[in-house]
């Protein structure tokens, strides 16, 4: 046990097209920080907050990383790691931007977590997972492991369930050699819970089918490295994506500039405004970038563009 620590969570995206709420993916680079002490007050506190502009709330009970950061000594408690009494209080650091459909809200549950969980020397997968599920759950209402599981397991994940009364652990999937992704980010947001507003609550059979089919194509394209395949499944989306496009200006433009770039594939980012595109590694991520970057500027939009390896560590100590 130590007496301060931090915790560092990644960047994730999600559904990959078709694997809406059970495809997550890590991803290197950018990501959330929480720092965790002890204090005199029994429970989890959140007492600052830095990189957010000021709009994230600092109650406990609303805030992603504190929601998280509370489960995991609740659960410490429960296991004798912990007592009632103990006090923890936590600073959250963003390094991802609000809205984005870059995980944000999935890597302040993980990093609040991961830093308690550290504090409190608690190694339970299951307790972390659980963590981030109510984090998110803080964040917009609804249960999906997706981008919190992969921010706390590093890797490429299939969430077989988010419900938290049925939990069934997320399963890693192979990363073919080569596999990079292209994130374009403009400059604007949307709220996942916006972007759920639009979703159906019914679809029909036929096209439950399909989209059943697409996402174990997609799954049996990573497991084969078969890049090509994986791009031309990723993009056969047919419930989330057809519905949300129209919330992303420039939908159309980007992704065709990035298939004119050299895309094998192309998707939402989660709920988006990002849009991501599968790459084979080599020059082709650049021109994509540099394509996607010019079609939004094109239509007045500002964006940029970054690229990614699936990074295989998740959550840990800064």
């Amino acid at each position: 046990m130590s007496a301060r620590v931090r915790a560092f969570a990644p960047a994730t995206v999600a559904n990959l097209g078709p694997g809406f709420d059970v495809l997550g993916a890590a991803l290197d680079g950018p990501g959330d920080s929480v720092t965790a002490w002890r204090s005199k007050k029994p429970g989890v506190r959140i007492v600052e907050i830095t990189g957010d502009q000021g709009r994230l709330p600092l109650d406990s009970e609303k805030n992603t990383a504190s929601v998280a950061a509370t489960h995991v000594l609740e659960a410490a408690i429960a296991a004798g790691r912990a007592t009632p009494r103990t006090g923890i209080e936590i600073s959250l650091e963003k390094g991802l931007p609000l809205a984005s459909g870059l995980g944000s809200s999935a890597a302040s549950a993980a990093a609040g977590a991961k830093a308690v969980a550290l504090l409190l020397g608690e190694t339970r997968k299951k307790v972390l997972l659980e963590a981030v599920l109510r984090g998110e759950h803080a964040a917009d209402g609804s249960w999906h492991g997706d981008n919190g599981f992969a921010s706390i397991l590093g890797g490429l994940v299939l969430v077989p369930s988010s419900d938290p009364a049925d939990f069934v652990s997320p399963i890693s999937l192979p990363v073919p050699p080569g596999f990079r992704l292209v994130l374009v980010h403009p400059d604007a947001e949307l709220e996942t819970k916006d972007a759920r507003r639009v979703l159906p609550r019914e679809i029909p059979l036929s096209e439950a089918t399909r989209q059943a089919a697409a996402l174990a194509a997609l799954v049996d394209a990573l497991h084969r490295g078969d890049l090509v395949a994986a791009g031309r499944w990723m993009g056969s989306d047919r419930i989330a994506e057809p519905r949300r496009r129209a919330l992303v200006p420039g939908w159309d433009e980007v992704t065709a500039a990035m298939k004119k770039a050299g895309a094998l594939g192309w998707a939402l980012s989660g709920a988006g405004p990002t849009i991501l595109a599968l790459s084979e590694d080599g020059p082709a991520p650049a021109k994509i970038a540099k394509a996607a970057e010019r079609a939004f500027r094109a239509l007045g939009v500002e964006a940029d563009a970054s690229i990614h390896a699936v990074s295989p560590r998740g959550a840990r100590e800064a």
